[in-house]
């Protein structure tokens, strides 16, 4: 075809092309050179290689597949056969994905609905490489971001290491002279998981092929960087809305535990400045076991009831007290002015009032309603919404559930039944991008320290 025949797209795709094939011959010349100069040395231990000889060493790098020839013998300590270059370059033994292929892919794993769509991603780069393939690198990789998570959490727990994590801290901060109050919300959404009679047959047998458990997240980040978001159209009955510009995540594995999850939660606010901050203040759905991790590592924490999960209960009393939904809503609006507005004593007043007025009546309280009395009387101190707002704290917990919506998003999707380890996985690697944790996920130095830490965990000190 005449070039001045082709199309703009054409033309691009053929140059993409061809700097694909440039760029991938320049770095396997690059490659061979190495190799050449290590010969069958291995550089960890300094020891040559046994019985070497040359052999082809494959790559998949993300300017295409590539092979040079290396040095290929027997490590007399490690008691293995191994490429020197290979432990070089820090490739684990028949891995063929380059580390920056492995990062990218992992990257588009996160983002994309399923390992298909990553691979069909792939081949738009002109990287030809199979879901079940990018699925394996992203569990290596996922592995290797929960074990930096430890590593991190670890740190900014250990009294000898905090000073420096809060010295971090301080120093990426935005507007770090600013004074500024922290928020942290947590809640649990339910993942859908392979049960322990997952591929039972036949398909009539009765057996427990899929389990919902509940997988623990939390949302973190200052009230400064809350923005006000103007409308979209000029009408002006169009409210404007909050816009979180930083903020922060923790999500664990199904089957953690609250003490264990509270951890993480408690570091990653350390991380966010938590010390510095002059309020932290914590939002939540109302379920015991977040009050219990507030109660155990955010003590002083100013403690709210969302607000919409407080107006359900209400609506519930509402409800069983009025079968008609219109005498329910004459009966529960006012209530739910009043709570928003500062006056929490007069609802709870008038919810402790039941009782004596069906006394009046002869009439029985039923268990709902004396459960959410009780309900209101233990969440007491956490009322003070109008308060609350006034110093610009939220009245609910939109954002994690926010974060809870975009995690059901990748995990429950037609067709997708995970196990535990690795949602788990995919999960670190999500947090890790949110959270600016990438670049470090892709130091050689911290893959090494995090190494280090999976296999001297037996002998860590114990957990704070």
């Amino acid at each position: 075809m005449n070039a001045s025949d082709a199309s703009l797209l054409e033309l691009e795709q053929a140059a993409a092309e061809e700097g694909r094939r440039y760029g991938c011959e320049q770095l396997r010349q690059r490659l061979q050179a190495i190799a050449d100069a290590q010969g069958s040395l291995c550089p960890s231990s300094a020891e040559r290689l046994e019985d070497a000889r040359f052999r082809p060493l494959p790559l998949i790098t993300t300017l295409g597949q590539l092979s040079i020839r290396a040095r290929y013998g027997y490590h007399r300590s490690a008691q293995r056969w191994m490429f020197a270059v290979q432990d070089l370059w820090g490739l684990k033994s028949r891995q063929e994905l380059s580390p920056h292929l492995q990062q990218v892919i992992g990257y588009t794993a996160t983002e994309c609905g399923s390992y298909k769509k990553a691979e069909t991603m792939a081949q738009t780069w002109g990287v030809k490489i199979a879901a079940t393939t990018i699925r394996k690198h992203v569990q290596i990789l996922g592995a290797q971001a929960q074990r930096q998570q430890e590593l991190r959490t670890q740190r900014a727990l250990d009294p000898h290491t905090r000073p420096e994590v809060l010295r971090v801290a301080q120093a990426k901060a935005p507007n770090a002279l600013k004074t500024f109050s922290l928020v942290v919300m947590m809640d649990a959404w339910k993942g859908r998981e392979r049960g322990p009679d997952w591929g039972l047959l036949p398909a009539t047998a009765a057996g427990e092929r899929v389990e919902w458990r509940d997988l623990k997240v939390a949302v973190i980040y200052r009230l400064d960087q809350v923005v006000e978001k103007p409308p979209a159209n000029t009408d002006p009955a169009t409210r404007s809305r909050r816009q979180i510009l930083e903020k922060f995540w923790v999500a664990t594995p199904s089957g953690t535990q609250p003490q264990e999850f509270g951890r993480h939660v408690h570091a990653e606010a350390l991380r966010r400045g938590m010390v510095q901050a002059r309020y932290v203040f914590v939002v939540s759905d109302g379920a015991l076991w977040i009050w219990n991790i507030v109660a155990d590592r955010f003590v002083g924490a100013i403690q709210e009831l969302d607000f919409y999960h407080a107006s359900e209960h209400l609506w519930d009393v509402a409800r069983d007290l009025y079968p008609d939904p219109l005498q329910a809503r004459q009966w529960v609006e006012p209530l739910l002015h009043q709570l928003r507005h500062g006056q929490e004593e007069q609802v709870l007043q008038s919810l402790e009032s039941l009782p004596e007025e069906a006394r009046k009546f002869e009439r029985l309280l039923s268990d709902l309603v004396q459960t959410e009395i009780q309900y209101f009387q233990t969440n007491r101190d956490r009322l003070h919404y109008q308060d609350n707002i006034a110093k610009g704290f939220p009245a609910g917990s939109g954002a994690v559930e926010s974060l809870c919506s975009q995690f059901e998003d990748r995990f429950k999707r037609t067709g997708q039944f995970w196990k535990s380890q690795s949602m788990g996985c995919l999960q670190a690697l999500k947090v890790a991008r949110q959270n600016g944790d990438w670049a470090e996920l892709c130091s050689p130095i911290s893959a090494n320290l995090a190494n280090d830490l999976s296999a001297t965990a037996s002998l860590a000190t114990p957990k704070n």
